[in-house]
């Protein structure tokens, strides 16, 4: 019986740091400034076309972030073009 309570409490402690070195490199992989884009230069002036904003249409709820000419970022690029109106992206979170 006391083989069995040390190897469940071996399994406990392992569990624990299993799931501290989880968290951990999750932090680590969402440290922003390694991964943030600098937004789009666009040639002429107008970055956001209000055309282009549609309020009755729909997008999709992902996370495929981009960084609009307007240095905002949005959670996908139909989200930029339907919601902001942003004429130019780039894949990726801005660098805010």
């Amino acid at each position: 019986m006391k083989s069995f309570l040390k190897l469940n409490t071996i399994f406990k402690i392992m569990r624990l740091v299993f799931f501290s070195v989880a968290i951990c490199l999750f932090i680590i992989s969402c440290n922003k400034e390694d991964t943030c884009v600098n937004p789009p230069i666009t040639n002429n002036m107008h970055c956001i076309d209000s055309t282009l904003i549609d309020s009755t249409a729909m997008c999709l709820t992902i996370w495929e972030p981009v960084c609009g000419c307007n240095d905002v970022t949005y959670s996908n690029s139909c989200v930029a073009t339907i919601s902001g109106g942003v004429t130019s992206y780039v894949e990726g979170e801005c660098c805010e």
